[in-house]
């Protein structure tokens, strides 16, 4: 019996050795199979690259097609009729302001009118005349459009007395030529009375033929210019006394002609344009003209006056 054990033990054995030697033999052969399944890995990478980068170009197109919408609004402007000024005002008979119209579209004819010729006319190119005191508006018009602007005309209607009612007036009645007033002296009343520009000064002969052409032909007793020369022009003065009282009416269109030279865009800025437009006044009594550009302009007038 324990020979048969034995035996059976021994073969035992040998069973077990032969199957330890199987699995060595077989080791090699799986070691192979296991590069051949690693190399399909990096065939999958490739396949997936060439459909994200053709989805990319199909996005473009949609987006280009949006700065077009803008380009629908542009054409809405509408026509249109205006002018450089909507209130101007004039000092004397004769002074002129031209109006200057603005149409779009460009090119369109423009006619003016004034609705009181007795006190402003207009001629067809809006140069705009003074003829009494008072006030007009002057209508441009222009396809169906229409545009107005505001004259005033302001200054003394007259300046000599007024004649007598009476046939045969006593020769104490009749007046008198105004007595000698020293100009030079005046002046200096006015500028320490009111206040004038500090840089105002009295012009030379050459710069009064340029600021008042043909003032120096015309034979004066005094001729007193005082001109501002500052870009920012906030007043001037002219004291004249003409040795002929003939010459006063040309005397006084130089000193207005100075005035519409500024209202008409000599002087630059709003406030002085302003200023030389409603604060100026050319007045004269006798053989006297006075020019003054002043906030205060009609207290010096009535200073003025008071010296004859």
């Amino acid at each position: 019996m324990k020979e048969i054990l034995s035996l059976m033990l021994a073969l035992a054995l040998c069973l077990g050795l032969t199957a330890c030697g199987g699995t060595n033999d077989d080791q090699p052969e799986t070691s192979q199979p296991g590069t051949e399944t690693s190399s399909p890995a990096p065939e999958e990478t490739p396949a997936e690259t060439p459909e994200e980068s053709s989805e990319a170009p199909e996005e473009t197109p949609a987006e280009s097609a949006e700065p077009t919408a803008p380009a629908e609004e542009e054409p809405s402007a509408e026509a249109s009729l205006s002018l450089n000024s909507s209130d101007f005002t004039l000092f004397a008979a004769g002074a002129s302001y031209t109006l200057k119209a603005e149409t779009f579209p460009a090119g369109a004819s423009v006619t003016f009118t004034s609705d009181n010729e007795e006190v402003a006319t207009v001629d067809e190119n809006g140069k705009v005349t003074a003829v009494a005191p008072g006030t007009a508006t002057i209508t441009a018009e222009a396809d169906g459009l229409t545009a107005t602007c505001v004259v005033r005309c302001k200054w003394t209607p007259a300046e000599s007395p007024a004649p007598s009612t009476d046939p045969e007036p006593a020769p104490s009645q009749e007046p008198e030529a105004p007595a000698g007033v020293d100009l030079s002296a005046f002046y200096d009343t006015l500028v320490s009375k009111y206040e004038f520009p500090s840089l105002m000064s009295q012009a030379s002969a050459e710069l009064m033929d340029g600021y008042f052409a043909g003032l120096s032909d015309i034979a004066t007793e005094q001729c007193l210019v005082y001109i501002n020369m500052m870009s920012m022009n906030m007043g001037e003065l002219a004291l004249i006394q003409v040795s002929d009282s003939a010459d006063v009416d040309a005397v006084k269109a130089i000193l207005q002609g100075r005035i519409d030279q500024m209202v008409n865009g000599g002087a630059w800025y709003p406030e002085p344009t302003r200023l030389w437009s409603e604060d100026s006044r050319v007045v004269s009594n006798g053989n006297y003209i006075m020019m003054v550009i002043n906030t205060e302009c009609d207290a010096i007038v009535a200073d003025f006056n008071a010296l004859f």
